[in-house]
Formats: C-alpha cells, structure tokens, sequence
C-alpha cells in the first residue's frame, strides 16, 4: 500500500514543481512591473490584463472551453470533438477584426490591448480544458500561464534597457504573441476533417451558448473590480487596486493547483462529498489570506517601493481582498457543478439582475465612494452570486449546507472588519 502511495506522490512531483514555478511568474511578474513601469502605464495594462480582457475572453470564447469536458466525460461524445477545431477559426477572425479596428480605424491603445488579451487568453483556456480533460495537467498549467511568462520576458527586457518601458511595446509583444495562437489556430483547422464539422460545432454551441452568458456574467461579477475602479476613479487607482488584489491572491493559486489536478474529480465526485471538501477548503483559504495578510507586510517592505508607499492607506482594502478571493474560489468551484448539472441557465437572470443591483448601488453611493467601500460592495456582490448558486444547486436537490455555512462564517468576519473601520 504505502509503495502505491509512494508512486501516486511521485507521479504528481513534476506537476507540483511546474505548478510553483508557472504561478509564481504568475503572482511576482505583475509586482514588478509596478515597480518599473509609471503606474498609468501598469494601471492600463492590469485593466487589460485582468480587467476587460479577461471578462471579454468569457464572451468571445462562446462556452465553448466547458463544452469540452461536459461532450468528453459527461457524454462520451468522442465524435464531436474535431468540431472544436471551428472554434479556434472563429477567435482568429475575431483577432483578424481587432487588428483592422487599430490599425486602420484608430482604436485606442488600451482597447486594443484588451481586445488582444482577451483572443489570448481564450485560447489559454481553451488548450488548458483540453488537456486538463485528457489529464495532462503539467502541460495544461504552462498554457494558463503563458501570458505571464511572457510579460516576465519583456519585464527582463525592460529591466536591462534592452526595448523602450511604453505601453506601445507591450501592445506589439502582446500582438507576436497572439499572432502565434492565430497560426496555430488556422493550421490546426486546415488538418482537421471536415466532414459534419459544422453539425457538431452546432451542437457544441447549443450546449455552450448557456454556459457562455453564464461564464460571462460570473467573470462579469467577480473580475469587473478593476473596470469599476478605472470608470468611478483613474488608471492610476486601478494601477494600486491591482497590485493588492494581486498579493491577496495567494489562495486563488492553491485553488487553482487544485481544481487543475483533481479537475476530471469535479465532474465525478457525488455533490454530498463536495460539500464537505468545500467547506473545510474555504475555510483553510481563509485562514490562509489572514496569515499571508499579516505577514506580507514584514516581506514586501523590504523589497517593493511600490508596498511601502502605498501600504498604510489600502492596508484595509487589502484585508478585504484577501476574503472576495475566498468569495471568489466559490463561485468557481460552484461553476463546475453547476456546469456539470447543465444548470446554468437558471443562473443567468439572477445573476443579471445582481449585476444590476451592484451598479445601483455603487452610483447611489457614487458622492461618497471610495476604493475601500468599492471593494465591500464588490465582495459582497461575490458573495451573493455564490448564494445563487447554491440556491440552483438546491432546485435539482444538490445541498451544500456545509460549504453555505463556511462561506457565511468568512463573509460575516469581513463585514465586522468593514464596518470596524468605516
């Protein structure tokens, strides 16, 4: 027994390594570039990067990454998988519209930049959900992270003088690289059989139309924080907001490490056993923000000009950050089985209707706001798109009682933190 122990954990020791060195690119690239970049400059790039981009990557991908595990495990509709192959074409006309948009029609910078992130990181994700499927996730985890590392490449080119610090040689190193997933979008169509592709990929958008609003009504909801922040304040707030999101994000990495080495179990594992797991995982994700929330300060100090000037005066929008990524990891653990229930459509008007009930809110409060109270209206925003989706969940008698009650016990710590020092 302890010999197939033994080998399992050897099995997972090149996926745990690829993991920690692709994620902490991921997590320490962006701090850097704070510290180089003029904090307009980083403020727009962080509202492409995870702002805008990554909400549209949800819309023009169509659903069409959920599809793929819900035709290969739920279904076994091996048959429909070349007509996956169309939908690499149609993000490349996409691609192909946005760079006609700049280059002939003048759009501005930071519009295309996002329009650019947003073809890339569709793709990330969709290669990334075909492999984790197959379960090659050691691969998968270099594909999500693609973006990042090369940033991290044109950080060290910046750094050593070697290309002009401008936003405009970020939009041209963002364009090589988008321009590779196009070819290789295009060439993967041309060897594919074409035979009924279309029927299929039909029948992959019937599917995935519904997961598609919701996928992008969900990122509407927990990533819009740094569109709200540009349009009630600047790019240079949305420059600061960025960098502590980024450093309150420790829990959403091991989130991620887990959903992508168990993520053919999410679609197998019975709801009641979820449930349990759930909850005793956001409750370590909590008490892990907390620690990394009084420790960060001893570490970034002494490294980050950027921490040290800022600190003191968005040490408690920080704190609060740390909870909405909890909030955060359950909406997206959510999104798995509601995905896998083909529920997610009865998710949408709720959602909807939250969205709009955040932005009257915000516009109501919009004489008094201010980047602290953004984040508490925001984060509790996040909080109640997860209570919806339990109350999905709990129409095809899916109970997650445990998870509900873990959840609440950290969102109740937050608002007394919130209203402590309102």
């Amino acid at each position: 027994m302890m010999s197939i122990q033994n080998k399992h954990i050897a099995s997972r020791i090149p996926f745990i390594l690829s993991f920690l060195f692709t994620k902490g690119i991921v997590f320490f690239t962006p701090l850097l570039l704070a510290d180089l970049l003029d904090q307009e400059v980083f403020g727009k790039l962080e509202y492409a990067l995870a702002g805008l981009g990554f909400v549209l990557n949800a819309f023009i991908n169509l659903g069409v990454p959920g599809g793929y595990p819900y035709f290969l495990l739920r279904e076994k509709g091996v048959e429909v998988r070349k007509g996956f192959a169309l939908h690499l074409v149609w993000l490349a006309s996409l691609f192909f519209c946005n760079q006609l948009a700049f280059f002939v029609f003048g759009l501005q910078a930071e519009w295309y930049m996002s329009f650019n992130v947003a073809f890339i990181i569709a793709n990330q994700v969709f290669y990334s959900t075909r492999l984790k499927s197959h379960e090659r996730s050691t691969m998968a985890i270099y594909f999500d992270s693609g973006i990042y590392l090369l940033l991290l490449v044109l950080f060290l080119l910046f750094y050593f003088q070697l290309l002009p610090v401008s936003l405009e040689t970020i939009n041209y190193v963002l364009l090589g690289y988008a321009s590779v997933y196009m070819v290789a979008g295009l060439r993967s169509f041309i060897y594919t059989n074409k035979q009924a592709i279309f029927s299929q990929y039909r029948r992959i958008l019937k599917y995935s139309l519904n997961v598609m609003l919701g996928t992008f009504l969900i990122f509407l909801l927990t990533a819009s924080g740094r569109i709200l922040v540009e349009y009630f304040f600047s790019y240079e707030e949305v420059g600061v907001y960025a960098y502590y999101f980024r450093i309150s994000a420790v829990s959403v990495m091991v989130y991620q490490m887990v959903a992508i080495l168990y993520f053919r179990k999410l679609y197998t594992f019975p709801p009641k056993l979820l449930d349990r797991y759930y909850s005793w995982f956001f409750i370590m994700m909590g008490v892990l923000s907390l620690s990394v929330f009084y420790i960060a300060p001893y570490i970034l100090n002494e490294f980050s000009v950027f921490f040290s000037n800022t600190y003191q005066d968005y040490k408690d929008v920080y704190f609060l950050l740390c909870f909405q990524m909890v909030m955060w990891i359950a909406t997206a653990l959510n999104s798995s089985i509601i995905d896998r229930e083909n529920l997610a459509k009865k998710n949408n008007l709720w959602f909807l209707l939250l969205i709009i009930a955040g932005l009257i809110v915000l516009f109501f409060l919009k004489g008094s706001l201010t980047t602290f109270l953004l984040v508490f209206v925001h984060m509790s925003v996040i909080f109640l798109a997860a209570l919806i989706q339990y109350r999905t969940l709990k129409t095809k008698g899916i109970l997650f009682k445990k998870s509900i009650l873990a959840l609440t016990t950290l969102y109740a710590i937050a608002a007394i933190w919130f209203f402590s020092v309102l």
